[in-house]
C-alpha cells in the first residue's frame, strides 16, 4: 500500500511550486532541489472547480523542458496529494525521468492530465505560478508560452 511508503520523490511544476500550498498539503515535504523534465512543455488544460479554470499539465515536446521542484514526500503526503490532485479521475500520477541541478537523473512521480483540451487558467491560478516562478528564478517564458498555447 502506498501509505506504507517511507519516502518518495515528487516533481512539482504547477501550483505546488507555491511553498505555502505545498506545506499545507504535505507538511513533511522537503525540497530536494530544482529539476527539469526534458522533452516536455508546460500546458494548461482541464477545468478545476477550486481555481475556476484550467490547471497546469505537461505535454510532449521534443527539445523543450519544464522547470520544477523535486520534493521528498512521505506516504501520508502522497495520499494527500492524490486527494488534492484528484488521482486517478482528474490527474494521473506517473513516474518520469527528470534532471536535477547537478545533471543527475531522478525518477520522481508527477501528476498529468491526459486527453483534455488545452484551455486558459483563471487569474488566481496563473498569479500563483508567476509568483512561484519569480521566487524560484524560473524562466517565465514557459508560462507565457503555455498561455499562448491555450486556445
Amino acid at each position: 500500500m502506498e501509505n506504507d511508503v517511507k519516502t518518495m520523490l515528487y516533481f512539482a511544476y504547477g501550483s505546488n511550486l507555491d511553498g505555502r500550498q505545498m506545506s499545507w498539503r504535505c507538511p513533511s515535504a522537503e525540497v530536494v532541489g530544482a529539476a527539469w523534465l526534458p522533452d516536455h512543455r508546460l500546458a494548461f488544460a482541464g477545468h478545476s472547480r477550486l481555481w475556476g479554470g484550467a490547471v497546469a499539465t505537461v505535454a510532449p515536446a521534443p527539445g523543450a523542458a519544464v522547470e520544477g521542484l523535486v520534493y521528498r514526500i512521505s506516504g501520508a503526503d502522497l495520499a494527500a496529494l492524490d486527494r488534492c490532485e484528484g488521482h486517478p479521475a482528474f490527474y494521473r500520477r506517473v513516474r518520469r525521468a527528470v534532471l536535477d541541478e547537478r545533471g543527475r537523473r531522478l525518477r520522481p512521480s508527477l501528476y498529468l492530465l491526459a486527453d483534455r483540451p488545452e484551455a486558459l487558467p483563471a487569474f488566481p491560478y496563473l498569479a500563483t505560478l508567476w509568483r512561484a516562478y519569480d521566487r524560484l528564478g524560473f524562466d517565465p517564458t514557459a508560462l507565457a508560452g503555455a498561455i499562448g498555447g491555450a486556445a
